[in-house]
């Protein structure tokens, strides 16, 4: 696959990740959702907050993938990157989370059906497809992984201030149930930190193949 065959399919994902998820996001203001009611209330919740992410980092990578297109660069800016990264490990994180947790607690339908599926499951994909194998410029370094986890760390931290301290949520993620957010906080923290160096290995090995 050429150099251009790849920046046109990044662009194309990219665009289709922005695009999607500015509308969701839109939508949630104007007409709500089964489970959003309020479209303030949207950004409690850690498939919202990472889904932006990764749009505005799918749209920096969109200005790059033009130009480079354009023949004005060569590559994709490292900063943009990093943002990239960001947003691709936390929605990673979102699609294993709904597929091995909340979707057992549940069901499919609610975590899958309308929107969920592009917020849960298409921008993931894309997300992650785009970023491993079509955006290959420049390695991800292990200093980046403070990147990848940030945006995670972050969340958690309000997660646990809001369910556990204020008590101002409900605990929607279920990750203090039974009072064990002392076990969950860890092992999603260390999961995360497993899913940042699992995308930067198969980036990185794209990229030399390459």
């Amino acid at each position: 696959m050429t150099v251009k065959t790849k920046t046109v399919l990044s662009l194309i994902c990219n665009a289709v990740i922005f695009l999607v998820t500015t509308g969701i996001v839109i939508s949630y203001f104007l007409v709500g959702s089964k489970v959003i009611k309020n479209g303030w209330d949207s950004f409690m919740f850690f498939t919202t907050d990472s889904n932006i992410l990764a749009a505005i980092g799918a749209a920096l990578v969109m200005i790059c993938d033009v130009k480079i297109l354009r023949g004005e660069r060569s590559r994709v800016a490292r900063a943009f990157t990093l943002v990239k990264y960001a947003g691709v490990v936390s929605l990673v994180l979102t699609f294993f989370t709904v597929l091995l947790l909340l979707i057992p607690i549940y069901g499919v339908a609610m975590q899958w059906g309308g929107t969920g599926f592009h917020m849960h499951v298409a921008a993931p994909v894309l997300s992650f497809v785009s970023f491993v194998f079509l955006e290959q410029h420049g390695k991800i370094r292990l200093s980046d992984t403070f990147f990848g986890m940030m945006p995670i760390v972050l969340y958690g931290i309000v997660y646990f201030l809001q369910v556990v301290v204020f008590q101002n949520w409900m605990d929607f993620y279920a990750f203090n149930m039974g009072g064990m957010w002392f076990v969950t906080m860890p092992v999603i923290f260390g999961i995360s930190y497993l899913i940042c160096l699992l995308v930067k290995a198969l980036r990185n090995k794209a990229a030399k193949q390459k």
